[in-house]
């Protein structure tokens, strides 16, 4: 019997990064799930706050699924934190044109971190396989 030798390419660390950066979000995700139900509850089931719960649940969901999918190194899921990230942005940039402030623009600093990382080239060669 032989062996054959297997390479075990190191993740870079721009993927690395903004895989911890989408795991961080998808906790704050799950955060935000729970207070939106809360609030649905104590506000007598106002429909505001269901939108909210439901936005909340489906961005925590398919962040937690693309971060356990990263190491299966497939361009969807290259791709797919890249819309998730760009999609955040979009609402933070909405938040704060609708009078949110500064709050939301502050919260629009990790997605574009992480679309700039996964655009790396390093990125790209890692999950082109």
């Amino acid at each position: 019997m032989t062996t054959q030798d297997t390479r075990v390419d190191q993740v870079p660390p721009t993927a690395l990064i903004a895989r911890y950066i989408l795991t961080f979000q998808a906790a704050c995700g799950v955060v935000g799930t729970a207070l939106a139900a809360y609030l649905l509850l104590s506000s007598g089931l106002a429909t505001v706050f269901l939108l909210l719960l439901l936005a909340s649940a489906a961005f925590a969901a398919l962040s937690w699924l693309l971060a356990a999918r990263w190491t299966s190194r497939r361009r969807m899921v290259r791709w797919g934190a890249v819309a998730v990230e760009v999609a955040v942005c979009g609402v933070a940039l909405a938040a704060a044109g609708s009078g949110g402030g500064v709050g939301p623009l502050a919260w629009s600093v990790l997605p574009v971190a992480a679309v700039v990382l996964l655009l790396t080239p390093s990125a790209g060669r890692w999950f082109d396989r």
